[in-house]
Parts: structure tokens; C-alpha cells; sequence
């Protein structure tokens, strides 16, 4: 009997722990303002809308592109306003969302279609986005995406 109650318990707390880790590896979703706020940017960057993107972007924001380019906000507006930035689509997949207060990571893939500096810039890449609510708007602060190889 003490060692079926022995095993029992041990059961419930392996249980329990592998519960545990399993909830743990789920992401925090992020708050609807930001949600929001991530699909009126993948959107502007589409369109090409400026004003929109000039709103979302900290005025401090900087964009690591795929050539490991490191680009201002200042450097980011005029490439797309001259458009040697032309992105005709945007989509996200796997994004993991992480809200730390006030700041928020985002990972994922993004498939892109699209041309940088005249240059066909289509595929499918990683993504990392930190975001921060400043005044009650979650803004971009930096951003980095990275092209997944094909093997």
C-alpha cells in the first residue's frame, strides 16, 4: 500500500511538472493595441504609406536588413519614399509573442515579395521585432530580419 501511494504520488508530480514546462513553452500574447499596431505596419509597408510608418517607427528606430545593412529610421523613410524599397506583400508565420511590461519581442518568418535597392528581395526569412509602448502606443524600435536558406 505505501509503495502504491509512493508511486502515485511521484506520478502526479511528474505530471504536474511536464504540465508545467508545456504552459510555460506557450507565448504571452500580446495586448490588442499592439496586435493592431503589427498588422497597421505589415499594411504601411505595403502600401508604401509613409506618414503611417513615419508614426510607427520610434524616432530612435533602426532596421538590420539581409545584407546586415544598418539602417535609421531617416534611411528607412527615403528608401521607400524613392522606392528603392518596393515590398508588394507581407506575411507572418509562427510568430512568438513575448510582452515584458512595456516591451515586446516578436519572432517569426515572414515571406516578403518585393525588390530592395532595385534588387528582387522575395523569400522567406526570420524575424525579430522589439516593440515599446511609449504613451500608451506600442511603437517599433528595431527590427531585424534574416533569410532562411534554401538547402
Amino acid at each position: 500500500m505505501r509503495q502504491l501511494l509512493l508511486l502515485a504520488t511521484l506520478s502526479w508530480v511528474l505530471l504536474s511538472v511536464a504540465l508545467g514546462q508545456e504552459a510555460a513553452k506557450e507565448p504571452r500574447t500580446g495586448s490588442p493595441a499592439l496586435a493592431d499596431r503589427f498588422r497597421a505596419y505589415r499594411e504601411a509597408l505595403a502600401k508604401r504609406d509613409v506618414t503611417t510608418l513615419d508614426d510607427i517607427w520610434a524616432d530612435d528606430y533602426t532596421f538590420t536588413n539581409p545584407h546586415g545593412d544598418f539602417l535609421t529610421k531617416k534611411q528607412r523613410l527615403e528608401n521607400l519614399r524613392s522606392a528603392h524599397t518596393q515590398i508588394e506583400s507581407v506575411g507572418s508565420e509562427d510568430q512568438d509573442v513575448r510582452v515584458y511590461g512595456d516591451t515586446a519581442v516578436i519572432t517569426g518568418r515572414v515571406t516578403l515579395k518585393g525588390k530592395y535597392s532595385g534588387k528582387e528581395a522575395s523569400g522567406l526569412y526570420r524575424s525579430i521585432s522589439v516593440w515599446v509602448n511609449q504613451r500608451g502606443r506600442w511603437r517599433l524600435v528595431a527590427n531585424q530580419i534574416t533569410l532562411i536558406a534554401k538547402h
